[in-house]
């Protein structure tokens, strides 16, 4: 046999066989890459996620001002219907607002004054208070 000199056949001229894929340099600069990323990223989806949070308590809060004001509204006989905690869902009448959910930890429907508004109170789980 011409040429083959008995060489194996991933082997090259002058040297040792090279295997594919990449060496441990070139991954650990693709972990330090990744790791810069996720470092600049974390902080500000955790905002995010706290600020999405927020509005939706912000939301349920108006909700409920809103069905309980519609109630009161329809007719001028009717009271407030008053609720200690209103997290579970609010009804008054055929107005119905859903379960707020984990991220308030604090719901109240009053009529504080006695004037026939509704005034809702509701504190998310950081602490914030949203009155309408």
């Amino acid at each position: 046999m011409k040429g083959a000199k008995g060489r194996g056949a991933g082997a090259r001229r002058g040297g040792a066989a090279r295997r594919g894929g990449f060496t441990l340099i070139e991954l650990l600069i693709v972990l330090a890459i990744v790791g810069v990323l996720a470092a600049v990223l974390l902080p500000s989806l955790v905002r995010a996620r706290v600020l999405a949070n927020q509005q939706a308590a912000n939301a349920f809060a108006h909700n409920v001002y809103k069905a309980s004001f519609a109630y009161v509204a329809a007719s001028s006989d009717l009271a407030v219907v008053t609720d200690g905690d209103c997290r579970d869902g609010y009804t008054a009448g055929g107005y119905h607002v859903a379960a707020a959910g984990p991220m308030v930890a604090a719901c109240r429907v009053t009529d504080a004054d006695g004037n026939g508004v509704p005034e809702v109170e509701v504190q998310d789980r950081y602490g914030n208070t949203y009155r309408f």
